[in-house]
């Protein structure tokens, strides 16, 4: 899904970055967090999963490929199967209500487990931080 040190570029990321007019900076932001480092300009809660913080990154990228994005602050709470809350997005400070949820997207994608119970597992696998059941902007 996101860089750890001593692992190859994610090429889904690179595309992300490359398409992005978000700021340098922040893009390097990126760059470093999916590498593990801390980042100013990736404001989150103490304790969030970096691999769920990665994903609202990457879909931000997507949905947002034409804003100059400068920082963000997230504001999530995990679950062991989501990480919902909102982000908010410099410069306009552009807020969005996101919903990830690997358990939504199995029962979607018809993934059961061999006790019939939704193989979140399987769909976090195969989609990713495409599980967003919702990623929209809030006034």
């Amino acid at each position: 899904m996101f860089l750890t040190r001593n692992t190859k570029p994610d090429p889904k990321l690179d595309m992300l970055l490359k398409d992005s007019k978000a700021d340098e900076t922040f893009k390097d932001a990126v760059r470093r967090f999916a590498d593990g480092e801390k980042s100013e300009l990736i404001k989150h809660a103490p304790g969030a999963p970096p691999v769920k913080i990665m994903r609202v990154l990457m879909k931000l990228l997507e949905e947002y490929p034409g804003e100059p994005i400068t920082n963000v602050t997230i504001d999530g709470q995990s679950t062991c199967s989501a990480y919902h809350g909102t982000l908010t997005f410099g410069p306009k400070q552009t807020k969005i209500r996101f919903n990830w949820d690997c358990s939504w997207k199995a029962r979607e994608a018809g993934f059961t487990t061999w006790y019939g119970a939704p193989d979140q597992t399987k769909a976090a696998q195969q989609y990713g931080y495409q599980c967003f059941e919702t990623f929209e902007e809030v006034n």
